[in-house]
């Protein structure tokens, strides 16, 4: 009766089973890095225009009471367009002023981190920067993880590798861990202006 069911009977619905040989699909690079950045503690602003990026900019300075002079700059450009101080050297402290403006390298998606050369901090190291980074950055400086991140690096600098590459990340901490390590200026809390135009 089997027989007779299976071609006679009912038609059975195929139930597409996902092989385990084929890759996973990934979710977008932008909507990964956001996740990843938020969920450590990050602020995530998206910009579709230069206004908007300069109206976050000064959003940014009014919450925290800063006037956009007690924000430093390493990049004049960068400087210029948002009428920040600049520092032109390579060692010593900046962490007397209340932020640092930078752009980076690459975004790397799959941790929610920044990756940075001497190109972005010179050769400060990250316990000698604010304790607040606003990073400028595009679309286009998106990639999947680190390893990716490096090839990349490495590729865009082919006669000359930069120095100084280390990844910046933001600590999400509770309110105990805040108090007991206040002076702890590794761990950063970070804007990011990211550019879509």
């Amino acid at each position: 009766m089997g027989l007779w069911k299976y071609l006679f009977g009912k038609k059975r619905s195929k139930k597409l089973e996902k092989s385990p040989y084929l890759p996973k699909s990934e979710r977008p690079l932008d909507i990964s890095f956001a996740e990843n950045f938020t969920l450590n503690g990050g602020y995530f602003l998206y910009n579709d225009s230069i206004d908007l990026v300069n109206s976050n900019f000064k959003e940014i300075c009014f919450e925290n009471n800063w006037s956009p002079k007690q924000v430093v700059c390493l990049n004049q450009n960068l400087s210029d367009l948002f009428q920040t101080y600049y520092v032109d050297k390579s060692s010593g402290k900046l962490n007397h002023f209340e932020a640092l403006l930078i752009k980076c390298e690459y975004l790397i998606c799959n941790t929610g981190k920044f990756l940075l050369s001497n190109k972005q901090i010179n050769h400060f190291k990250l316990n000698d920067l604010p304790k607040t980074i606003i990073v400028s950055a595009k679309m286009n400086q998106l990639t999947r993880d680190l390893s990716q991140g490096m090839t990349l690096l490495k590729n865009k600098y082919k006669n000359s590798i930069p120095t100084n590459i280390t990844t910046l990340k933001t600590v999400l901490k509770s309110k105990k861990e805040k108090k007991n390590s206040s002076h702890n200026t590794n761990s950063k809390i970070i804007y990011l202006l990211l550019e879509d135009f």
